[in-house]
């Protein structure tokens, strides 16, 4: 059967792989851009790779770089120097792509992202929550199309100290265009642990995690090359890490070459939280956890053309020149070798029911507990009721309590409300959200 040939696109398949990258910068929204592609293009622009040669190099990077826009001990300490130190070192190191997490605040991230734009030229921040979900892409090559999704469950309103529901975490991808390549580029920041013998936030982290993998599967069909990245607050004996490279079929890069059991200096050199080198380490925490905690990854899976994974390391640690660190966490990197001659079929994979089935029966938990604290705390907006009931009694009786007893009603009323909005929507919420993520889960097991 003829079909109808458009001038327009038979003009753009001949079109060279470096004026097509201009083309389409040019074409770009402004608001993914920060600047013109007029940097040096044999150094440092996207111009100038050639992927029709074969085989490539792509480098990427990762870091949680702890930036609580808030005056100390609230916010992050050396928060400006570390930002600027570490725009000096993105541009030194040339990456082709970086994820960067807790980049809490959207004038730090603009700061940042002007101080690299000369070797990242494109870049785009993932707005959610109230503070801003703190993750953002910074690339050498065109972003040529975002997609975001805000994780149905962030921890609990009322955990103000811990801030996590606040922001809204999210998984944003980021489509990039290399030569003829699609590289599907995703960052994301799951829930804290804060408590590793009590977690309360186990529930909400599985779900994210669920959702995580779902996202990554179902979005990266026809992706020539699939990087997740991110702080995942999981360490790799948990059962969310291992669901997550399961049901997303991932690749953990730093275990692809160093093994399962690495000898103890490869094995502490793997660590990105809570190190001992790390001068933002607590000491109490350095005494437990001894070398630290695996938080951060670079997870990978060839799509449409094989990469070869040469290099995952740790990076980002002490500021050159300093007594300081880039951040309270150390960075991950990671290079690919491409192959670029030759798109294959996209891969098909079977489920694992066995970590399926366990995270089925830690949602089920987190449902029935978030059903008890749902009468709970209607139980206590009636009890508290009854209790400014009573002290409208005590009016009368001691009058010269008055005062104070109004100032205690006020405070106990917003209590109340407290208990009533979170006992009829925020739990209702997140019961509703468990249960999606269970019942999503129960339908992979049909598959």
């Amino acid at each position: 059967r003829s079909r109808r040939v458009d001038p327009a696109a038979a003009a753009a398949a001949t079109e060279k792989p470096a004026a097509r990258v201009e083309r389409r910068a040019a074409e770009m929204e402004p608001s993914f851009i920060l600047s013109a592609l007029d940097s040096p293009s044999d150094e440092n622009g996207a111009r100038t790779l050639d992927v029709s040669a074969g085989r490539f190099q792509f480098r990427a990077c990762t870091l949680n770089c702890w930036a609580l826009p808030y005056i100390w001990p609230f916010g992050s300490a050396n928060r400006r120097l570390r930002l600027e130190r570490l725009s000096d070192q993105l541009i030194k190191e040339e990456y082709d792509v970086v994820g960067l997490q807790e980049l809490w605040s959207e004038a730090d991230y603009l700061d940042l992202a002007a101080r690299v734009a000369t070797v990242y030229p494109f870049a785009h921040y993932f707005h959610s929550g109230f503070t801003g979900s703190g993750v953002c892409v910074l690339s050498k090559h065109p972003i040529v199309s975002t997609l975001m999704h805000r994780y149905s469950l962030n921890g609990f309103a009322h955990h103000i100290h811990r801030g996590d529901w606040f922001g809204g975490k999210v998984v944003g991808m980021a489509e990039l265009e290399v030569g003829e390549m699609r590289i599907h580029f995703y960052s994301t920041h799951l829930h804290a642990e804060y408590n590793r013998q009590n977690d309360l936030y186990l529930s909400h982290r599985l779900a994210q995690v669920f959702e995580l993998s779902q996202f990554v599967r179902h979005t990266s069909r026809g992706a020539d090359l699939v990087i997740l990245t991110g702080d995942m607050n999981m360490e790799p004996d948990d059962l969310g890490y291992r669901m997550l490279l399961s049901n997303a079929q991932l690749i953990d890069g730093w275990r692809e070459l160093h093994g399962f059991t690495p000898d103890a200096s490869v094995f502490a050199d793997g660590m990105t939280c809570d190190r001992p080198d790390n001068c933002y380490t607590v000491k109490s925490m350095m005494e437990r956890l001894g070398d630290g905690k695996r938080l951060d990854y670079i997870m990978y899976k060839n799509g449409r053309m094989n990469a070869e994974l040469i290099h995952c390391t740790t990076t980002l640690n002490r500021i050159p020149g300093e007594d300081i660190n880039f951040s309270d966490h150390t960075g991950v990197q990671a290079t690919f070798e491409v192959d670029a001659m030759e798109r294959q079929l996209s891969t098909s994979w079977e489920h694992n029911r066995p970590l399926i089935n366990d995270a089925i029966t830690i949602l089920g938990e987190g449902e029935a507990r978030a059903s008890f604290d749902r009468k709970l705390f209607i139980a206590l907006a009636f009890i508290f009721l009854l209790c400014i009931v009573g002290s409208l009694a005590l009016d009368n009786s001691f009058p010269y309590l008055s005062t104070y007893l109004s100032v205690f009603r006020f405070f106990i009323a917003l209590f109340i409300a407290f208990c009533l909005w979170y006992g009829f929507l925020g739990l209702k919420m997140e019961q509703k959200a468990l249960k999606g993520a269970k019942h999503g889960m129960e339908k992979l097991l049909n598959d």
